[in-house]
């Protein structure tokens, strides 16, 4: 299951994989991988948002935080399940695709006319209405703004093209950079397709988790 968790100082949240505990209902607990998530910045005055991945639907259901236990533990209370109309802003899938960022043309930002020209090309790590989380071989400062091209995973290979601005930079190696970038300028028929995309992919990831357990159980 994933989670996508609130961190201090920044207005995205962080979305990571993790393990889902029982306790007393509505509360229950969830456990990170070591390495994945900083503990320690978690910021427990805003909400968690949690994805449970059913055979048929995925339920978001919106958590919040009463106790930050270390190593990696979070101990949380169920509020709600997020409606329908909150999707676009909360619903991510993994997927990946080719994304290009670059520089702002100089004609939509005049102010930035001398600003250097760059682009990056690389693939992203998942996908939602509101931004991608991508992975580029070189680092993008945080805050900046830039022009994202996203080829969506479908037959038609469409391109979306919005703009956008760095949430954070992420060094994983040598050469390769998580980068999450989010939406600032997108036309809601661009958004539209991204999230049918999101939830094309989702189902088709059901299915695969329908089919692999009905060979594990034959």
């Amino acid at each position: 299951m994933r989670a996508t968790v609130p961190l201090l100082d920044l207005k995205e949240r962080e979305r990571v994989h993790c393990f889902y505990g029982k306790t007393s209902p509505p509360g229950f607990t969830l456990s990170f991988p070591d390495g994945v998530l900083a503990i320690d910045q978690v910021d427990s005055t805003r909400s968690c948002l949690v994805s449970f991945d059913f055979t048929s639907q995925t339920v978001i259901v919106a958590a919040s935080i009463q106790a930050i236990k270390e190593p990696s533990t979070l101990e949380l209370v169920a509020r709600e399940t997020v409606v329908h109309a909150h999707v676009r802003d909360y619903f991510r899938v993994d997927a990946s695709t080719k994304v290009a960022a670059s520089a702002i043309p100089q004609e939509e930002t005049p102010q930035e006319s001398e600003s250097p020209i760059w682009r990056l090309s690389g693939d992203t790590i998942d996908l939602s209405g509101s931004g991608l989380l991508c992975s580029f071989s070189e680092p993008m400062q945080e805050k900046a703004r830039a022009k994202i091209e996203l080829t969506l995973p479908t037959k038609n290979m469409e391109v979306i093209v919005a703009l956008g601005h760095v949430v954070r930079c992420r060094k994983i190696e040598e050469h390769s950079y998580h980068i999450a970038l989010h939406f600032d300028e997108i036309d809601s028929e661009s958004q539209d397709k991204i999230m049918a995309c999101c939830f094309e992919l989702q189902r088709r990831y059901l299915r695969m988790r329908v089919r692999l357990e009905s060979i594990n159980n034959a």
